[in-house]
């Protein structure tokens, strides 16, 4: 027990591949997997950086919740659109039980376990199934995790309603590509972006994914 090593206050981070059991070709999407966890870590300083856990989970922990955030918009990102992930975050305490081997526990990671089941649940029902996304904190006030959860809502909705042209021009704005970039990646003209950034929602959600990141 003495080699406990307890960080107050993080944001634990787990992240659930949808329905991956079913998929047709689960190499690849491991390896796709895989290559998303190590961008988010590269791209988003973490306390403890996200790992691959049983099955197709991953775990991190952040010193914000914005960093949260943006970790997991990165591995959605970099998924889409060979599968889909469910997102839990919790804040509290963690405790790390084995270093070496990445393990962890304590109150953020029961609050992020308890996040992802109410993801999973609302993205059962039908006025909620683009939900992918939802945040526990117990020592918050109410009236903050209800505004921090709309916004999420919120966003899953745009993201989740997108073609996947507009997903991927998301994907590379959301990276800091020009737009030129990403209609030359994309296979369409500059305007064409441009209307879709504006037409789509993409420039709304990219405001939003900003926002969010930079929560404390």
């Amino acid at each position: 027990m003495a080699d406990l090593k307890v960080k107050a206050s993080a944001v634990a981070l787990i992240g659930d591949i949808v329905e991956s059991r079913t998929h047709r070709n689960r190499q690849a999407l491991h390896d796709r997997f895989q290559a998303a966890v190590s961008r988010a870590n590269t791209e988003v300083p973490a306390q403890d950086p996200a790992v691959i856990t049983v099955g197709d989970e991953f775990q991190g922990v952040y010193p914000t919740l914005g960093a949260a955030l943006r970790a997991s918009f990165i591995v959605r990102d970099e998924l889409h659109p060979l599968a889909d992930v469910r997102f839990g975050l919790g804040r509290g305490d963690v405790t790390t039980l084995d270093p070496a081997r990445g393990i962890h526990d304590g109150p953020a990671y029961w609050a992020a376990r308890e996040a992802i089941e109410i993801a999973e649940a609302k993205a059962q029902r039908a006025q909620t199934r683009t939900s992918r996304t939802a945040y526990v904190s117990p020592d918050e006030p109410p009236a903050m995790l209800a505004a921090v959860q709309a916004a999420l809502d919120c966003l899953d909705f745009m993201v989740g309603s997108m073609s996947t042209t507009s997903r991927e021009i998301l994907g590379g704005l959301m990276h800091g590509l020009a737009q030129h970039d990403v209609a030359e990646r994309v296979g369409i003209s500059p305007s064409a972006v441009s209307q879709r950034v504006r037409r789509d929602g993409i420039g709304v959600a990219l405001e939003a994914m900003a926002t969010l990141g930079d929560l404390p």
